[in-house]
């Protein structure tokens, strides 16, 4: 539904296009009427015409917690059980200074089925101080452990016998790097960052160097896990450039096993894990970054997804979006 508030006239029409005074808006948020349980909903509202003066954008009957900015982007990640469901009339509101308003309402859809855990967000490229919302690629949850197999970082990753063998998480590929966060059942707060490469009896050898940055962290983090050679990856004492922490992943592996680590804990509400998978090394100033033959990165989800980073991302950004709680 369009309306014209200085005519004070409306009318149900299909989206396509309007004009107010020469404002237009030439997008149609029913493009995009779904999202999944856990995943970000965005929608761009854009306008065409002669105005040049400031736009002001709201919404209303929007669910709990959705945004609109100053340009007219809408965001929201359904984390509530009871927002599995159709939200009917959700009104997007756009005024001229001079008072000419146009409204788009529609349906949003949510689909998917509720899984508690923590919720992270994950961004090609270096989003370490700014989130651009073009570059994001998805959201994932944290695994976890539970009463019956409570384990710790160190216990969960069971490095033995040269490789990985995970308790509680996904079942790594050989052919790309693998990543995702954990959790103790009976400490949300506090996730561990588990990345390795091949596993065992399944691996073709391989020399992988990448570097990894930490910011914004309420915790302090540091190496618990080093598969296999505290060498292979270290914290740093320097070269972190503008970061809190960094550390350098240069891992050498053979066809019958793997390579890894884990760094914890991470915590709070705005930290962000940068990895550099491609050019040269900006800790040390010389390595020239590489996964070798791997085609990629991976990175899984509790709720059985996972996100594939193309050939040509050669760097990722990983951080903290939210806490989904079934029980509301």
């Amino acid at each position: 539904m369009v309306t014209d508030n200085a005519s004070n006239s409306s009318s149900s029409l299909a989206m396509t296009a309007f004009t107010v005074r020469d404002i237009t808006i030439s997008s149609s948020a029913s493009d995009n009427a779904s999202v999944a349980f856990g995943q970000s909903y965005q929608y761009q509202l854009t306008t065409s015409g002669t105005y040049s003066g400031t736009l002001t954008y709201t919404l209303s009957n929007n669910p709990d917690n959705m945004t609109i900015s100053s340009s007219g982007l809408v965001e929201w990640t359904p984390t509530k059980a009871s927002q599995i469901t159709t939200h009917s009339n959700i009104s997007i509101n756009l005024t001229t200074t001079s008072g000419y308003a146009l409204t788009e309402t529609y349906d949003l859809i949510v689909t998917g089925t509720c899984v508690s855990g923590n919720v992270l967000g994950l961004w090609s490229g270096d989003q370490r101080t700014s989130t651009d919302s073009t570059k994001y690629l998805g959201n994932i949850s944290a695994y976890t452990d539970n009463s019956s197999s409570v384990k710790t970082a160190s216990e969960n990753y069971n490095f033995h016998s040269s490789s990985v063998h995970l308790t509680h998480g996904p079942t790594p590929t050989a052919t790309t790097g693998n990543v995702f966060f954990y959790n103790q059942y009976d400490n949300t707060t506090h996730l561990y960052l588990f990345y390795m490469f091949g596993f065992q009896g399944n691996s073709s050898a391989d020399n992988i160097k990448i570097d990894i940055f930490t910011d914004n962290n309420s915790s302090t983090d540091a190496v618990v896990v080093a598969d296999d050679r505290v060498a292979e990856i270290g914290k740093q004492g320097s070269g972190c450039g503008s970061s809190a922490g960094c550390y350098k992943g240069r891992h050498v592996y053979n066809s019958a096993n793997s390579d890894g680590g884990v760094i914890v804990p991470f915590s709070g509400t705005d930290y962000r894990v940068f990895v550099d998978l491609g050019g040269t090394s900006t800790i040390d100033g010389s390595s020239a970054l590489t996964l070798g033959n791997l085609e990629s990165f991976k990175y899984y989800s509790n709720d059985g997804s996972s996100i594939t980073l193309g050939g040509t991302v050669d760097n990722f950004t990983i951080g903290y979006k939210s806490s989904i709680d079934c029980s509301n």
